[in-house]
């Protein structure tokens, strides 16, 4: 008994660094939980979920007993929840790796979208210039408008973020 309490108590545990990451992520725990000991489970998108396992293998989620095709032992439980484990470990694992490494994608393709754009920025301050030293005031207005949406919260927000990214790659 006290050795599925144990295993009851890490089960809460992975299912909340899985809902940490994500519910999709939860959703394929406990669907590999229900794989490895051969259980058909209504998968829900409930915000919390509390499963515990039965010494003859059997899953109780939500109040529900779900019922294993064939009756295990306490042995053949623990072994199989030691496979779920080292499932579970590498899927909550890679998840973590992937969240991050999508970020920097981001924050990357971000910084390459900023460059873009304070170039374009630069050419249009220039024709600006040479519309406003040539007279042509309403060409110099519309490229003062322009030159002015880097005011606009979007843009002014990439500029934070690309310049925030680089701050922190910097001091790594």
């Amino acid at each position: 008994m006290q050795d599925l309490r144990i295993i009851n108590n890490e089960l809460k545990s992975y299912i909340n660094q899985a809902t940490f990451i994500s519910m999709k992520c939860r959703n394929k725990l406990i669907k590999l939980l229900c794989d490895t000991y051969e259980i058909e489970v209504p998968l829900e998108n409930y915000a919390n979920i509390d499963i515990q396992l039965t010494d003859d293998g059997n899953i109780v989620m939500r109040g529900d007993i779900y019922k294993n095709s064939k009756s295990l032992t306490l042995e053949e439980t623990i072994e199989k929840y030691n496979e779920f484990k080292e499932k579970a470990d590498s899927l909550l694992n890679k998840k973590e790796l992937n969240y991050y490494n999508k970020k920097d994608i981001n924050n990357i393709f971000n910084i390459i979208i900023v460059i873009v754009l304070a170039m374009a920025y630069i050419v249009v301050g220039f024709l600006f210039i040479r519309a406003l030293f040539s007279l042509q005031l309403f060409t110099a207005s519309i490229l003062a408008a322009l030159l002015s949406s880097y005011l606009a919260p979007g843009i002014k927000n990439r500029f934070e973020q690309a310049k925030n990214f680089i701050r922190r790659k910097l001091k790594k």
